[in-house]
């Protein structure tokens, strides 16, 4: 006997409708009991043989379906299950065997079943189409051998045990992982926000306004940084206190908090000075009409420590990709507006450069241009290739949309999607991107390439169109391509929004076969049970993590930590932004799987993409 098999489970349940049988059972497998005889104790008692010493099981009866469910029930409900339950197959007039089977797993879907049958009412091949849990469903033809049941009995009740063992220890290895992540998460909210505001400061402004950078370039969109400085707030510090200024400090925080939207960011820069990220700005008019509730929410009358104060604020504003592609300037021609602000007689605020009207006048024109570009077909899907880090292949590709405009040449994403999503274009536009990449996927496989998953990135606004799977099922109809070759790309953050809505949705995407990956993941802080919940396949590393790797070893712990939850989750890991052989050696020394970026190449036109693809499993693979 296993010594181990003490601590098993082994509560077994008899279901027939013949009580001989319930004899038969007991003689075979339990010692004896309340004075009658098992077969070992008549063996012993006619041929005068030593009793083996041999395993015990505890064993129920029931002699209908319905009275097993109860007792299922029970046992489940008392923290005692049953580790295996025998089925006779006929049992009337109530529930046959395979009925009795489906309503039993359906309660205790980890219960090992024998089913024991004289008959063929069913084919195996009908047993394991009708069955959900086939792997825990052993056939016992009658008349049966008692050495036979005794090692059924034995093995799978250690089966069942050895299950239960393994969940808890894939519980234990996420609770640890998780709370690995959020030892992190905490040391780096002490060394990033702000002690009096609980606001980030200036050292998590850089990282996160980098970031954002790095979104809208991979999107193709704007954001706003205002600088906000308090008007002569050295005032109140001298004349009241050091006490009542940081009161103010804290309510003028509040304020800004609660007047942008929970997509943007509030940071405190400087004793008296505050610094916001606008994302998804749209059009100048719109980060206007911001800075003036901003303003009229800061000169709001603040009651504190017996006073009415009153404070106003200058606010400078500069604008990506138009002021500057780097964070450290548009945060300095930010502040360079806040002082023209203050020289202009402060509570005001200035943009860096004010073409306003020039922007107002090419929204209006350029929504007209988005319409006829698409019925003229001038929008083109560029590849950015995806490789495995260890053999260096091709084994996949992100669309990325770009638009050539005769006569005006190529027009930035950053300039034309905003004014797609205000205008509600980005919905058509969107489905085009879909239906090319599926058609170009097989355009691919048609030309004799090997087939590659085709990522495709979703917006907020796509995914919750009500019709946005059944549209998602028609062009995977119409194009044929195989529903596991394309992958949709999802940021962590519209999963977070309306949690079980996003269920509903990523489940009916799932049914299909389409593959779900987690997009920038890293930066919405979502929880494990969360990520348990959600039906996806892929977890994207976020590229400003990557980016941090020489500079940061919090991003490298975090990147460390985010791979091993990924592995415990069993998803595939890749790594977006990959532009250093010093990134991609990390990332392969802690087993990412894939990866993307500037190193291996930029995304390309179709043509040229294929010529990679013909070209070798290694061309686009750096030399050490």
């Amino acid at each position: 006997m296993n010594p181990r098999s003490a601590r098993a489970n082994r509560r077994i349940l008899i279901v027939d409708d013949t009580a001989s049988i319930h004899e038969d059972f007991r003689k075979i497998l339990e010692a004896d009991a309340n004075g009658g005889q098992s077969l070992d104790s008549i063996e012993e008692t006619l041929f005068g043989t030593a009793p083996a010493v041999r395993q015990t099981f505890l064993l129920d009866s029931a002699y209908q379906g319905q009275e097993a469910l109860d007792l299922v029930t029970k046992a489940l409900a008392a923290n005692t299950p049953y580790a295996l339950v025998f089925i006779d197959m006929r049992m009337p007039p109530g529930w046959d065997g395979l009925e009795t089977i489906e309503q039993l797993w359906a309660v205790d879907p980890h219960l090992q079943i024998a089913l024991c049958t004289a008959y063929s009412d069913y084919s195996f091949e009908a047993i394991e189409a009708r069955l959900k849990y086939d792997d825990q469903l052993l056939i016992l033809k009658k008349p049966f051998d008692n050495l036979e049941i005794r090692q059924m009995a034995s093995a799978l009740t250690w089966k069942w045990q050895l299950a239960q063992d393994a969940a808890l220890k894939l519980m234990g290895l996420e609770r640890t992982v998780e709370e690995r992540v959020q030892e992190l998460l905490k040391v780096s909210h002490l060394l990033q926000y702000d002690a009096l505001t609980d606001l980030p400061n200036s050292t998590l402004l850089g990282d996160r306004l980098t970031q954002a950078i790095a979104a809208c370039r991979r999107h193709d969109t704007q954001l706003a940084v205002m600088f906000i400085g308090l008007d002569r707030f050295k005032r109140i510090n001298n004349a009241l206190g050091h006490p009542v200024g940081d009161e103010v400090l804290k309510q003028v925080s509040q304020s800004l908090v609660a007047t942008v939207r929970e997509s943007d960011s509030v940071f405190r820069y400087g004793s008296d000075e505050f610094v916001l990220i606008l994302n998804d700005v749209h059009h100048p008019q719109q980060t206007q009409h911001i800075a003036e509730k901003i303003l009229k929410a800061v000169s709001h009358i603040r009651y504190v420590a017996g006073h009415d104060l009153s404070v106003t604020a200058s606010l400078g504003i500069s604008i990506y990709p138009n002021d500057s592609f780097s964070a450290v300037e548009l945060i300095k021609k930010a502040e360079t507006a806040m002082h023209a602000a203050k020289d202009h007689g402060r509570n005001d605020f200035s943009f860096f450069i004010d073409d306003m009207n020039r922007r107002a006048q090419e929204q209006q024109s350029l929504e007209t241009a988005i319409r006829l570009a698409l019925e003229r077909k001038e929008f083109v899907l560029h590849y950015q290739p995806k490789l495995d880090l260890n053999s260096g292949q091709i084994v996949g590709a992100e669309a990325l949309i770009r638009w050539y405009q005769p006569g005006h040449g190529w027009v930035y994403p950053s300039a034309f999607i905003p004014v797609a999503e205000d205008s509600g274009l980005i919905v058509l536009l969107s489905q085009w991107v879909l239906g090319q990449a599926c058609e170009q996927a097989q355009a691919w496989q048609a030309a004799g390439l090997a087939p590659i998953c085709i990522s495709v990135n979703i917006s907020a606004i796509d995914f919750r169109q009500r019709d946005f799977v059944a549209n998602l099922a028609a062009i995977l109809e119409r194009t044929h391509l195989a529903p596991g070759l394309l992958e949709l790309e999802i940021t962590e953050s519209v999963l977070m929004q309306n949690v079980e809505d996003t269920l509903v949705t990523l489940r009916a995407i799932k049914s299909m076969g389409v593959r779900l990956a987690v997009d920038d993941f890293g930066t919405g802080y979502s929880s494990l049970s969360y990520l348990r919940r959600f039906p996806i396949d892929v977890l994207k590393i976020d590229q400003s993590f990557i980016r941090g790797l020489s500079k940061n070893t919090q991003d490298a712990q975090l990147i460390s930590a985010i791979i091993s939850l990924g592995k415990s989750l069993d998803l595939n890991i890749i790594a977006e932004g990959v532009e250093t052989l010093e990134q991609l050696n990390f990332l392969r020394a802690h087993q990412c799987e894939e990866g993307q970026g500037f190193l291996f190449s930029k995304a390309v036109a179709a043509d040229e993409f294929a010529q990679f693809m013909q070209a070798g499993r290694h061309t686009l693979m750096p030399s050490q």
